[in-house]
């Protein structure tokens, strides 16, 4: 517990120094917050480096998305939180019966997806690599902006696959 506050006390020291350009400070917060997420009961870590909760099951004898088809979804993402509260972060996106073709997504959110079947609810835990990487996306200050090296927490119900 000790470690963690102390963790939490440096990142909260260089968080407000961080510069425009470089946003290391809040790559070292994120990797840090996955490090601490990854020791939670029930948290599974794939090879890729995705972490996802399952909250329950799908039903087995459905099938499980793949790049070839759509899913129905009904989804909040958000951006970390703090450690006890996982999907308490700020909210960027949400949809209800959202179909998304499995193609289209960021590589943390298909994989993700690909792992449930019809009925499933899962807390997706995507490091910026599986999201929108250094980069972010969209542009600062608008509307849907995901900051460069954005670790996003997505909780999600996977009504179908087309």
């Amino acid at each position: 517990m000790k470690r963690c506050i102390y963790i939490l006390a440096i990142a909260a020291i260089l968080l407000p120094g961080c510069k425009k350009e470089t946003w290391i400070d809040w790559r070292v917060e994120n990797q840090l917050w996955l490090e601490h997420i990854s020791k939670q009961d029930g948290v599974i870590t794939t090879p890729t480096g995705l972490r996802y909760k399952v909250i329950r099951e799908g039903i087995s004898t459905q099938p499980h998305p793949d790049d070839l088809k759509t899913a129905t979804v009904n989804y909040v993402g958000s951006f970390i939180g703090p450690y006890d509260a996982p999907t308490a972060g700020h909210v960027f996106s949400q949809g209800e019966n959202a179909d998304l073709p499995i193609s289209s997504l960021i590589s943390g959110f298909a994989e993700g997806l690909k792992k449930m079947t019809s009925g499933a609810h899962y807390i997706l835990y995507i490091p910026y690599d599986l999201g929108y990487g250094a980069d972010g996306n969209g542009t600062e200050g608008g509307v849907g902006y995901i900051p460069p090296y954005s670790t996003l927490v997505f909780d999600v119900t996977l009504i179908s696959v087309d």
